[in-house]
């Protein structure tokens, strides 16, 4: 195995959150609206995204993503290098493989979150259609100024309890569906074609979202709410609410479909082109 360069898993990390994000933006701006009720459409998805290009341009479907792009740098960088020495580090206590990804990839998710979850709120509070923030600096100032730097943090306890879990299946389901990829081909890890690290990534990222979606919604509701006074009293107070007044299916797993649309290429591109970025940095990656 090749010694780690951690500039070397922060530059890939990097990289791969910038294209993965800004190819997926018009998806999540959609899907943001979707979740949070602020974008209705009697036509469904296809006919808000004809209102959003009538009324606000094409440019719309990028609104917010300058302020994405800048969490993501240092979000993507943050987790694929605390995954790697969580991993290390647990690999070198004993851990099987897989329970070392599993727990690597919930430790190093949460690690990310704590530390760029303000950059997060002011990404979905600028992707509102009634948004008056000119830039993530004057949201970040606004909205400290008007609630307090507490409501920066609005939400995260629901994105904390989503992302444990969604963090370690996604980083378990791709190194496990990697393993089964190269051992029915009987190639290395590293020997592995860009196109079945991408089918890996996508089906892993998938797998993930599913399991912890309804978090997500209460997570986007509490970051979106504008009032002083929390909205939902705890993460899984707001589970409950949700379930009881809009439904399972319509309210916690509304938007399911178009999340999977922009889950499974936004995960099927940063794991993999975090992968290739790497190993070509390392000079290991195996060319046909």
């Amino acid at each position: 195995m090749a010694p780690r360069n951690r500039g070397e898993e922060l530059l890939a990390g990097g990289v791969a959150g910038i294209v993965s994000r800004t190819a997926i933006a018009p998806i999540e701006r959609v899907k943001i609206l979707v979740q949070t009720g602020a974008g209705r459409s009697s036509a469904g998805y296809t006919g808000l995204v004809r209102e959003m290009y009538h009324n606000e341009g094409l440019l719309a479907f990028w609104r917010g993503n300058t302020a994405g792009v800048v969490r993501v740098v240092p979000y993507m960088s943050a987790t694929f290098l605390c995954y790697e020495e969580y991993k290390a580090a647990l690999l070198g206590c004993g851990a099987h493989k897989q329970q070392a990804a599993l727990a690597a990839g919930s430790l190093a998710g949460v690690t990310a979150v704590c530390l760029t979850y303000p950059l997060d709120l002011v990404r979905a509070a600028m992707a509102k259609p009634s948004s008056v923030y000119t830039s993530m600096f004057h949201a970040l100032r606004s909205i400290s100024a008007e609630r307090g730097v507490g409501a920066l943090y609005s939400g995260i306890s629901a994105t904390v309890l989503g992302v444990a879990p969604y963090a370690g299946l996604k980083f378990a389901s791709y190194e496990a569906l990697k393993g089964v990829v190269g051992a029915s081909l009987g190639l290395d890890e590293s020997q592995l074609r860009p196109w079945q690290r991408v089918s890996a990534g996508a089906l892993a990222g998938l797998l993930a979202q599913t399991a912890v979606y309804p978090l997500d919604v209460v997570r986007r509701r509490m970051q979106m709410h504008d009032g002083k006074t929390a909205l939902y009293s705890s993460p899984w107070s707001a589970v409950a609410t949700i379930a009881r007044e809009e439904g399972v299916r319509g309210g916690l797993y509304r938007g399911l479909s178009l999340n999977w649309l922009k889950t499974m290429p936004n995960v099927a591109i940063y794991m993999s082109l975090y992968d290739i970025l790497k190993l070509q940095l390392r000079g290991r990656l195996t060319h046909d």
